[in-house]
């Protein structure tokens, strides 16, 4: 038998050198580096955007709830004239209805009934002020009664890329 192992038959059979295999997989790693971090800057604006869409979504219905409220009041108890107060306490439609925020929950309560949350656990509630505003008009023997709503909505998370806070600020006229 004859030995088919020639100079050129190995040298044609040439493989990857250290040096190659070094530059590959360099270049690998870079690649993957630009890819995680595509990743994670699409999940860290993910959760942004979704924590400010729950927290948007959650001042809007409760502003609405209070605003409707206080529009269809026939008398608003609480705050007291010229005062302010972190609770609301309105008479609508014969019932007795009190806005209240606890443990970072903006509730509810109709006829000293159980509360109801307004807000879900997602959402803290705080700094909540509803203020009373009075105009008498002298000439017409007559008193427009606003509500001034301010409190804080924010998304309950730890996470640096899920927070996300705002504020209510709005005057409501009692009709």
């Amino acid at each position: 038998m004859k030995n088919n192992f020639t100079k050129s038959n190995l040298t044609g059979n040439k493989g990857f050198s250290l040096l190659e295999l070094l530059i590959y997989v360099a270049i690998l790693a870079v690649l993957v580096v630009i890819v995680a971090n595509t990743f994670i800057s699409l999940s860290r604006g993910s959760g942004q955007s979704q924590a400010r869409s729950e927290v948007d979504s959650a001042l809007k219905f409760a502003a609405e709830l209070i605003k409707q409220d206080i529009k269809n009041a026939s008398a608003i108890t609480t705050p007291a004239s010229g005062g302010s107060s972190s609770s609301l306490t309105l008479t609508r439609g014969g019932a007795t209805i009190v806005y209240d925020v606890a443990s970072g929950v903006l509730r509810r309560t109709v006829n000293a009934g159980a509360p109801q949350n307004i807000t879900g656990s997602n959402i803290t509630v705080s700094s909540p002020t509803f203020t009373r505003v009075e105009n008498t008009n002298t000439v017409f023997s007559a008193t427009d009664i606003s509500i001034q709503i301010k409190m804080t909505f924010a998304y309950n998370s730890t996470s640096p890329s899920w927070n996300y806070t705002t504020s209510l600020q709005s005057t409501v006229n009692l009709y």
